[in-house]
């Protein structure tokens, strides 16, 4: 099929380079020379270490691991492909990882008290839907459904039952449907009898494990509310909020509490996480969501069991690999309201800067050279996180010039995470997503598809390095369009997303794919933050490059739109392949669509795979929109 939008072989070889506005439009930047490093700085250090106890260029290092003059060098090649085949059995593993953590045990701890009855129909009426969304998402979904209902102490003996986990949503609606919501003679309800029965459930052994707990009323005790209390002293059963917190702890529960009335149970939350995190060092917390609106219920929870999965892969995938996770998690509070910048002081930092590549296909080689731009800025952050991903916080802030900033920080203390190599990273993988969102603009005529300049803040004054990734707020609703694991959203008008993904794999022959597209839609077309890009150079962009296979879970799923016909793009010859030997078990449990072996004989597949259309069009470059 002839394609209407094909870059030009000129625009794929070109070595023109693009003139990108920065932040600050008095920073220049010195063009290195073919034989510099990966991240050439635009002025010289004044010495090998000059920001705390690594400097840019060791950063350069462990990103590719060396010059290019080391890399001509016979040892350093052999050192490549070890490095290579080592990420290669990291992703394998990673998609094992994928794999385990979806595998889940979901429990629903109620308060079935007369008020609620509206919220137990709403769970039993949404949980089909529930699955079949999250199996969209997660596509070796093997989920287990289970429910604690808990009264108060005036139903006696009858103010507890229980249904033991199920693969069968028939089942469990059919013990759901015979709940009468009643009781509860007092304010206070029994929430610790509920709590207590967690440990009687049989959870797998490292599944995904995820208690929504939905109430409207607090526990009993005088100190974790101020309504009337008949039994003000606390539980009368004698359960203790520590051996609660202990058991949430002990067995790696990832718990979210919807509150009704805030106003009754925020305090009670708010004790409950304190503890948590006593208890756990810092590693659990419990997470809060408004559940006052029934209509919203399931995304709340549907966006629970995400996060909850998302939080499993990075563990198993840790353990799994062998690499050393982070010991903790920072202690912070969310804050959703901007603060005074009158009285929040400024921090000097560095500010590091990629620039625009100049052409797609250099810029995928190994030996490219990213240009890093670097200035000093004053920038004031808030104190407190205004969002938390399951990973990173993202604080509220202001540069010199006024402008609004988001300073993002990972969650886990320690580790890669926080090294100026994983920053470096993320920096690069966004500045190359925002040269394939540019070319691709100027290929459709229309500046739909846009990625915020990404940056990575230092310090200056710190003793020991401190990092932080700085983008321009994005004003509105944030959604999530694909992942890098072949999810993709059911919202027909983020179809032109698959679009983009697939034709960064078309346009530069399989070499590397553009995905986990999320962003904020605008009046001037979508503003996008954080991708991944799949790579054959493994060693490139990070962990959340799987790939070859990350390229194949995307096939799997995606369905070319109108948006993919106008550009003539043709789904691989591969696809078909793997939906020949791809089988999903319906018993007892998914099994996964790729076992280690066919994906393995899948990316040979890509691997000799040649696209036979090489027409050429002349296409022109743009300035990028400065912050």
């Amino acid at each position: 099929m002839e394609s209407k939008y094909v870059l030009s072989a000129s625009s794929l070889k070109s070595d023109k380079k693009v003139n990108v506005s920065d932040m600050d439009s008095k920073s220049k930047t010195t063009t290195s020379s073919p034989s510099s490093v990966k991240y050439s700085l635009s002025r010289p250090s004044t010495s090998t270490a000059p920001y705390g106890d690594m400097s840019d260029e060791s950063a350069m290092r462990m990103v590719y691991g060396s010059t290019k003059r080391e890399e001509s060098s016979k040892s350093s090649s052999i050192a490549r492909e070890e490095k290579t085949k080592k990420k290669m059995e990291e992703i394998k593993l990673t998609f094992k990882a994928i794999r385990a953590s979806e595998c889940v045990d979901l429990l629903f701890l109620i308060d079935c008290t007369g008020s609620m009855g509206s919220y137990i129909n709403q769970v039993k009426n949404d949980i089909t839907k529930l699955q079949e969304n999250l199996k969209v998402k997660h596509s070796n979904l093997d989920m287990m459904f289970g429910f604690i209902r808990y009264t108060d102490f005036d139903m006696g003996s009858k103010n507890h039952s229980v249904f033991q986990f199920s693969r069968s949503t028939g089942e469990f609606v059919n013990f759901v449907s015979k709940i009468t919501a009643m009781g509860g003679g007092d304010g206070p309800e029994d929430v610790f009898g509920g709590m207590n029965l967690m440990k009687s459930m049989n959870w797998r052994p490292e599944s995904t494990r995820v208690v929504i707990h939905i109430a409207d009323a607090p526990c009993h005790g005088s100190e974790y509310h101020s309504m009337t209390d008949s039994h003000s002293a606390g539980d009368p059963n004698g359960i203790k909020l520590v051996d609660l917190m202990n058991s949430i702890n002990a067995l790696n529960l990832n718990y979210y509490f919807g509150h009704i009335k805030i106003s009754d149970t925020g305090k009670m939350i708010d004790i409950f996480d304190r503890s948590l995190k006593l208890v756990s060092k810092n590693q659990k917390s419990i997470s809060s969501f408004d559940s006052r609106d029934t209509s919203t219920l399931n995304e709340k929870i549907f966006n629970s069991v995400s996060e909850s999965i998302s939080i499993t892969k990075s563990i198993l995938t840790a353990k799994f690999t062998g690499t050393v996770a982070a010991t903790a998690k920072r202690d912070f509070t969310i804050d959703t309201k901007e603060p005074n910048w009158a009285h929040i002081p400024g921090i000097v930092m560095l500010q590091k800067t990629f620039h625009l590549p100049s052409d797609l296909k250099t810029c995928l080689e190994p030996s490219y050279e990213m240009k890093l731009n670097e200035i000093t800025s004053t920038i004031k952050m808030a104190p407190n996180p205004f969002a938390q991903g399951a990973f990173r916080l993202a604080y509220y802030g202001t540069n010199e010039h006024g402008s609004k900033i988001v300073i993002k920080q990972s969650k886990l203390i320690g580790g890669r995470h926080n090294s100026l190599k994983s920053y470096y990273e993320a920096m690069e993988c966004q500045t190359v997503a925002a040269k394939f969102a540019f070319e691709f603009n100027a290929l459709r005529g229309k500046k739909e598809v846009k990625f915020t300049i990404a940056k990575v803040l230092q310090v200056k004054s710190s003793e020991k390095p401190t990092y932080y990734g700085l983008e321009a707020l994005i004003e509105g609703k944030y959604e999530k369009y694909n992942s890098n694991a072949g999810w993709k959203s059911d919202n027909p008008e983020t179809a032109i997303f698959q679009t983009f993904s697939h034709w960064t794999y078309h346009v530069t022959n399989g070499k590397a794919m553009v995905v986990d597209i999320q962003g904020v839609k605008t009046s001037k077309g979508y503003i996008l933050t954080d991708p991944c890009i799949h790579s054959d150079d493994v060693l490139r962009f990070g962990p959340t490059n799987l790939g070859k296979g990350g390229m194949i879970k995307f096939f799997e799923t995606h369905v070319c739109n109108r948006h993919c016909q106008e550009m003539g793009l043709i789904i691989p010859s591969f696809v078909k392949d793997i939906k020949k030997t791809t089988t999903v078990s319906t018993t007892k449990s998914t099994t996964a669509h790729l076992s280690g072996l066919s994906l393995g004989r899948h990316i040979r597949i890509i691997d000799d795979k040649h696209e036979e259309d090489d027409e050429e069009e002349e296409n022109e470059e743009d300035k990028q929109d400065k912050i």
